[in-house]
């Protein structure tokens, strides 16, 4: 065992003595307590400190150029195709049946497009609107045509009509 000095009157003590024999002042562990606590708090000081200084995780730099990611989103695509349309009357002239080109302009395949027909009376009144879905394949950079497409029922008082794809899937 090692001595130490007697925190009360200064004597050399044992570090395993309960008490110091020369003053009788109770010894708590000595410096074996105190030591073990004072390691567990440099221990804990070194890992806080060595938290500080490690660097920070940032958000990538804007200036930082990432590689481009294909844009194949429906918002994208959507413009780069065209639909060329005419439609005539067809059963009993209460069915619109369409013929037209689809242009696909885009680097993507598109498939299952909708088409949004509104009509209007001679005056220039909105009457209706037909939504067909075409369960096709449009290819990219390729025009396919369609013929006696049926819209659904339209209005006997239907004049002019416009028409425009409003929504399609991008194929990967």
């Amino acid at each position: 065992m090692a001595l130490r000095p007697c925190k009360e009157c200064g004597q050399q003590i044992s570090t395993g003595a309960k008490s110091c024999p020369h003053c009788g002042k109770h010894n708590s562990g000595g410096s074996m307590g105190c030591g073990c606590l004072t390691l567990i708090l440099i221990v804990f000081l070194l890992g806080w400190i060595g938290m500080r200084n490690e660097p920070q995780t940032k958000a990538p730099n804007s200036s930082t150029p990432t590689p481009a990611e294909p844009d194949n989103s429906v918002k994208s695509v959507l413009p780069q195709v065209a639909l060329d349309l005419s439609w005539k009357r067809g059963g009993f002239e209460t069915v619109m049946l369409a013929d037209f080109t689809v242009n696909n302009g885009s680097d993507y395949s598109i498939k299952d497009f909708e088409i949004t027909c509104k009509h209007y009376a001679n005056s220039g009144t909105f009457i209706d609107s037909n939504r067909k879905t075409v369960y096709d394949i449009v290819p990219a950079h390729s025009t396919k045509k369609f013929s006696d497409f049926s819209m659904g029922f339209i209005n006997s008082q239907v004049a002019t009509s416009s028409c425009g794809i409003t929504d399609l899937v991008v194929m990967p």
